[in-house]
This record gives C-alpha cells, sequence and structure tokens, in this order.
C-alpha cells in the first residue's frame, strides 16, 4: 500500500503528479482489476480475488481504503482447467490456451454455460411439474424423483457459479475441485437422462392418450380392454427401469400395434352397432310400410293392444345409422366423429344393427297376422254378431267383405279401422299388465302347487271384471 499511496496520512494520492487519484478512487480502480482478474486484493482477515466479488461489495469504502497490499493471482490450475473443459464437451486443449492468455477458451465455456442454465431450468421445471408421467403413472418412484431434483438443482447452481469466470484472469482464482466435477459428471447424466425421457413420453403421449380415450370407449370386457390393460402394465414396468430411453422403437411400435387393434375392434363394433347406407334405405322403406300404415290405423280400434306397435316402432326408431366412418378417421379421434358412437355407454345387442332390421320386418309381418287374428275371433263372438245387423251399410258391407276373405283389406282404410271399432262397440277392453299378473300369481309364495296357480289366476281375473258382464269383457295384456 504505501507504494502505491504517497503524502501524509490525511492527504494521500496514487500517482500525484500524473494521476493524482485520492484512495476512494483507486480503490475503485483497483475493484474492476479484482472483477476482471488482474489482481488479488489484500485486506484486514481476508483476501478479495474476482471469485468473491459479493465481499467486495460487503466490506466499506474506509475498510478497502485500508487495504494491506495487492498482488498476481496465482496461476491457473490446468488440470482442473481440463477436467472442467472435458466436463462441458470442450476440447481439453483449450485449458492451455487460457493458460497463454487466450480468450477463445473462456468465450467457448460461457455459450457452454450459457446454453446449459436454461436446459437445467426446464428440466427442473418439468420434473417437479410431474411432466414424467406415462399412461396415468409416474415414471419415477418419489424418492427418486426428490433425488434428481436435488441433483439438478446442485447442477444449476454450479452453472451458474462459472458465470463470472468470463476472463482469462477470472479463470486463475476458480474454486473448483476434481471432486466437484466428478459430482456434477453424474448430475449432467441425469439431466441427459430426464431430457432423454421427456422426449420419449413427448413422443408417445399422444398415442398413450388416444388409447386411454380408447379404454373408457370399449366395455371393460372387451378382450381389447384386457390386451391394453397388460400391455400397459408391460410398459411401464419396462419404463421404470429404463432410463436411457434405449428401447424406444419397441415402445412404439408396441403401442403402434394397439392402437391398430384398437380401431380394428371399433370398426367392427360400430359396423355391428350401426346400419349401413343399405340398410338405413330398408329401414326408411319398412317406415313407409304398407304392413306398418295398417297397424297405425287399427290402433285406432280401442280394443287393440297398440302397446306392442309402439315397441315395434320404438325398436324400429332406435336403430341408428352410420356409414361415413373409415380408419383414417379413426387414425386421429377415438371416437366416431359422425354418430359418436361409445360402445361402453351404449346398450349393445347380440344381433347386429342390419339383422335386427331384417327382424323387425319378420315381426311386422307377426305382429299384423296377429292383430288380423283378434279382429277376426272378436268379430266371430256371438256377441258381436247380433250388433252387425244394427250397422250402417257401407260399414256392415266392409264387415262382411272382411268375415269371408278372412283377410285385412288392402289398402287397410279409415273407413274400415271405424267400422270394426263400431261394431266391437259393446266389448269392453281391460288392460293387464304384465307385472299384475306376476304379482297375482306370486301372492301366497313361491313354489306353489299348478292349483294354487290357477287359483291366484282366477283370483285377479275375477277382481278385474267384478262388477262387469264377463262376456264383453275383453282382457288385452300390456
Amino acid at each position: 500500500r504505501s507504494e502505491l499511496l504517497s503524502g501524509t496520512s490525511d492527504v494521500e494520492y496514487f500517482a500525484p503528479i500524473k494521476y493524482r487519484l485520492e484512495p476512494d478512487l483507486l480503490v475503485t480502480v483497483l475493484g474492476g482489476l479484482v472483477y476482471s482478474g488482474d489482481i488479488v486484493l489484500s485486506i484486514t482477515g481476508d483476501k478479495i480475488d474476482s471469485g468473491k466479488l459479493t465481499q467486495l461489495a460487503e466490506r466499506s469504502l474506509e475498510e478497502l481504503k485500508q487495504f494491506k497490499h495487492v498482488e498476481a493471482p496465482k496461476e491457473i490450475n490446468l488440470a482442473v482447467l481440463r477436467a472442467l473443459f472435458e466436463l462441458f464437451d470442450l476440447p481439453s486443449g483449450l485449458a492451455q490456451k487460457a493458460s497463454q492468455g487466450d480468450t477463445e477458451p473462456v468465450i467457448k465455456l460461457q455459450e457452454k454455460v450459457s446454453a446449459l442454465v436454461p436446459r437445467v431450468l426446464k428440466a427442473g421445471s418439468d420434473l417437479q411439474q410431474g411432466k414424467l408421467g406415462f399412461w396415468g403413472q409416474n415414471l419415477l418412484r418419489e424418492e427418486e424423483a426428490k433425488d434428481w431434483h436435488a441433483r439438478l438443482d446442485s447442477l444449476k447452481k454450479f452453472t451458474e457459479s462459472l458465470t463470472p469466470y468470463n476472463t482469462v484472469g477470472k479463470l486463475k482464482n476458480l474454486r473448483v475441485t476434481p471432486d466437484d466435477l466428478d459430482s456434477q459428471k453424474k448430475n449432467l447424466e441425469i439431466l441427459a437422462a430426464v431430457e432423454r425421457l421427456l422426449e420419449l413420453v413427448a413422443d408417445l403421449g399422444s398415442t398413450a392418450s388416444y388409447l386411454s380415450q380408447a379404454e373408457m370407449v370399449l366395455p371393460t370386457e372387451h378382450p381389447w380392454v384386457k390386451q391394453a390393460e397388460a400391455a400397459r402394465k408391460a410398459l411401464q414396468d419396462k419404463l421404470s427401469q429404463d432410463r436411457t430411453a434405449e428401447h424406444a422403437s419397441e415402445y412404439r411400435q408396441t403401442l403402434g400395434q394397439l392402437k391398430k387393434d384398437y380401431i380394428t375392434a371399433y370398426i367392427a363394433s360400430h359396423s355391428k352397432a350401426r346400419l349401413g347406407v343399405a340398410e338405413d334405405k330398408t329401414r326408411n322403406a319398412l317406415r313407409r310400410d304398407e304392413r306398418l300404415l295398417a297397424l297405425r290405423v287399427l290402433a285406432g280400434v280401442s280394443l287393440m293392444p297398440t302397446s306392442q306397435l309402439t315397441a315395434f316402432e320404438e325398436s324400429l326408431n332406435g336403430l341408428k345409422s352410420c356409414s361415413s366412418l373409415d380408419e383414417p378417421t379413426l387414425v386421429t379421434t377415438a371416437v366416431c366423429p359422425h354418430c359418436q358412437f361409445r360402445p361402453s355407454a351404449e346398450q349393445l345387442e347380440l344381433l347386429p344393427a342390419a339383422n335386427r332390421l331384417h327382424k323387425l320386418d319378420d315381426d311386422l309381418d307377426e305382429l299384423l297376422a296377429n292383430w288380423q287374428q283378434t279382429l277376426l275371433e272378436n268379430l266371430d263372438d256371438p256377441f258381436t254378431q247380433e250388433s252387425l245387423g244394427l250397422l250402417p251399410a257401407a260399414s256392415k258391407k266392409l264387415i262382411d267383405a272382411f268375415l269371408a276373405s278372412r283377410t285385412l283389406p288392402e289398402p287397410l282404410t279409415q273407413e274400415f279401422a271405424n267400422a270394426v271399432q263400431e261394431a266391437l262397440s259393446g266389448l269392453e277392453k281391460i288392460e293387464v299388465k304384465s307385472d299384475e299378473i306376476k304379482q297375482a300369481l306370486r301372492q301366497g309364495g313361491s313354489p306353489a302347487t299348478p292349483d294354487d296357480l290357477r287359483k291366484r289366476f282366477d283370483a285377479l281375473i275375477s277382481d278385474r271384471s267384478k262388477g262387469k258382464d264377463a262376456t264383453k269383457l275383453r282382457f288385452v295384456v300390456e
């Protein structure tokens, strides 16, 4: 200090003739030299170099003005510097160039540091947010995730600590040991593992998400769902052990095949549950069929079991049609966008929709034949025969023609239905629900003898016929 400042203790200057710097300004200049790594400033109880700049800022000006001396920084530790450059995948020869005052090694090192910091921050953030999840399960165990996050945090602090070493002079004050570098080498491996797994999850994630939706679309008992569950468990077990993601192509192939199998299974279910173009035309034709139109007209006769017609039309209208689905569409969505078919949410029939349509055609024949027989039996009834003579001539003619031909007229007109209604108006229709019959037969317990069942059934009929002329009653089971 005495060699740098001259004068009395009250008035001191550095180079009083050339610069005439007071101690305050000299300390500022010395601080700049410490920052650049060109000198080490010795003060009471400590030596401040470029690696201790925070201490320089913390010391009071008066204390700094009373510095003891300045000295040249120690020489660069070539062995440590070589290991540092190798850690960042830089040529170890750059350490020798740095010792010769070349600025290139410093520039390259800081470029590596600048590139590494955001990578570590992103990996740590993604890890903390649970982004290492695959198909509903985290790839890391809880304790493993904590350990990895702690290692990434250590790597972040280490990398940030290298930022101040941005000149050759500062490298002389590098405070890094071989043990530090060995530890950070392991932490860099963790960073690489996290990035590989994140890349793998991003690569497989869209397919896994698709398959998760697909599992909810098909019924739980569907063979494909069982296949998907087994594949998911096997993949998650493998991924929990594979930290290098070296089997990524195998995982992609497994998921891709599973998706193809789903598309095949879904299209098969869709084809079974939905009518195609030809079947839809058949259904529309059935809605306009003369047999159905005849039944709708006869439904106006009070004696007819109209619930049968209602059930038939509900079954017919319950058939859904969709002919627009194809395989390319299912590549991007797990559900048909045209009809939103979800097998797990629909009451699937054993018979395909096309077969059910053909059966409804047969059912329509049977339903019309049954109604025709019901009319014949009731019009042939002696009680009804007595009232036929009271009908208007036109109505009686229609009824007589029907009884003679034993076949419903074609086309079946409203006039015919009105004539039948008028002829049967003396009969009283009593509707009995099937549940009422079951309940009546169970009165008194089960099992029961045949005689017990007959008595219970007779009791039901007697109760519903009470106070009425039994010859005029007609029971209709709904």
